[in-house]
């Protein structure tokens, strides 16, 4: 493809009304679908494109902005603007197989953990209160119900998250509680900062509702704060999203200081922060959540799959309070309600004790899964926490990414590229995510991390072109 051919495309459309960076857009998005552009073509310099059909690189800039915000192109930092590959790794979720020859690393699923005798016990308890489980089964608020939102503030609070039950709102777990979010607080071509490896969940959302998201640096305790600045300066961003709390990919948690330091930077340049908690529980000893130590700056969300169960979808949301009633009538649109019965078996759960058994059952097997981690994958370079789901695996310097997850993948091994990770423009890691939560079994796991070993300490065989 030559630049030419786009100048032709792109005057062949005359006077079509668009504005000259959508009319650009719309050639871009014919030769690629028609294509005349393939995946992994390099597109011109915005220069050169400027140059070539007589515009400012204002527009060429915009113009790419808008096909990349379609999913079209993806900005390589210091290597230019790229045709985004038509097979991208695939992140939408699909129960991890128990197939014997498979161990699937992939997903940040809780440990196998017997749950029928509680839940059982806890749907007979209800099952035997006649008036109120009628009274489940009838339409409710919006924001649900108050009882239910006062226990399990309650229960957070005990555990260090300090949630008000008058403002909290119950969702259809943590995935619908970023798009409550996004869907309120947002419109198409605002901007949103994120660490620079981020939730797939997140991109996915963004992606959808055209939003530009803008990666953050990070260290070991994730995003850094002088980094942080320098972006809302450059940006100007609507809001920022960040896992502080065992972070995903990375398992980085801020100390209290950096905490306070991100939400006065957010402060200073007037930047809501969209708080993710969904792991916020695991940890024993965790910081205090972002929205306990300013809850005007911070909208937090978590979710009860990862320390109770995923099938019962329940998760929480608060924002500040100028934003309650947008939120409760966001809510009321999205779904009417969250389902009571959902609600009123997770405060049965929390009230015979049994959401605390759990808790400690799935942080005592992640602690025996880490010493297996620890066992196969000392000698790498690996990030993990002793109650985190997922461990990050930096590779050694002759593995490539591709060519890694395709070797494991042979090996009947599922791990996930750092690429479904990285927000767009941003260069991508040589690293993967291990979910070492998700195998059935311990036995399982470690199958997985021994061929993880042998790999790892394995040269990959050249592939030299003749």
């Amino acid at each position: 493809m030559t630049i030419e051919t786009i100048q032709q495309d792109f005057f062949a459309r005359g006077e079509d009304g668009l504005p000259k960076y959508r009319r650009l857009a719309e050639t871009l998005a014919h030769l690629i679908e028609s294509g005349q552009l393939a995946p992994g073509d390099k597109l011109p310099t915005h220069r050169a494109m400027a140059d070539t059909l007589g515009v400012t690189v204002g527009t060429i800039t915009r113009a790419y902005a808008e096909a990349e915000r379609r999913g079209l192109l993806e900005a390589r930092v210091g290597a230019g603007t790229y045709v985004c590959p038509s097979h991208r790794p695939g992140w939408v979720f699909s129960y991890p197989t128990q197939t014997p020859d498979e161990c699937n690393l992939g997903y940040n699923i809780p440990p196998y953990v017997d749950r029928s005798a509680p839940l059982a016990q806890a749907m007979q308890t209800l099952s035997q209160q006649a008036e109120q489980l009628n009274h489940l089964m009838l339409y409710q608020a919006p924001q649900g119900l108050s009882e239910h939102r006062d226990m399990i503030c309650h229960w957070l609070n005990r555990h260090g998250i300090e949630l008000d039950p008058t403002r909290m709102h119950f969702t259809s777990g943590a995935q619908h509680a970023i798009q409550l979010v996004l869907s309120v607080f947002c419109r198409s071509g605002d901007t949103l900062l994120t660490e620079h490896l981020v939730y797939p969940g997140f991109l996915g959302l963004a992606r959808q509702m055209q939003l530009n998201v803008k990666a953050v640096e990070m260290d070991e305790q994730g995003l850094i704060p002088e980094s942080l600045d320098a972006a809302c300066r450059l940006y100007q961003p609507r809001m920022l999203y960040c896992t502080p709390t065992l972070q995903n990919p990375t398992t980085a948690i801020m100390s209290r200081e950096r905490r306070e330091a991100i939400l006065a930077v957010c402060r200073r340049h007037q930047v809501l922060v969209i708080e993710d908690d969904v792991n916020g529980l695991l940890p024993v000893d965790a910081p205090p959540p972002l929205v306990n130590l300013d809850r005007e700056q911070v909208i937090h969300f978590g979710s009860l799959s990862k320390c109770l169960a995923p099938g019962l979808r329940l998760g929480y949301i608060q924002v500040p309070g100028k934003y309650q009633d947008r939120l409760n009538t966001a809510l009321h649109h999205h779904c009417l309600m969250i389902s009571p019965l959902l609600s009123a078996l997770a405060c049965e759960l929390i009230r015979q004790g049994d959401a605390d058994r759990l808790l400690t059952t799935i942080r005592q097997d992640m602690g025996q899964r880490k010493l297996l981690l620890e066992r196969y994958l000392q000698p790498y370079h690996i990030q993990h926490h002793a109650q985190s789901f997922h461990t990050w695996l930096t590779l050694p310097d002759h593995w490539r990414l591709s060519d890694f997850v395709s070797a494991a993948e042979a090996r009947h091994v599922i791990v996930k590229s750092a690429e479904l990770f990285t927000p767009p423009g941003s260069t991508i890691p040589q690293a993967v995510r291990l979910a070492v939560s998700a195998p059935h079994s311990h036995d399982k796991l470690e199958q997985g991390l021994a061929i993880l070993a042998e790999l790892l300490a394995q040269e990959p065989y050249p592939d030299f072109p003749l």
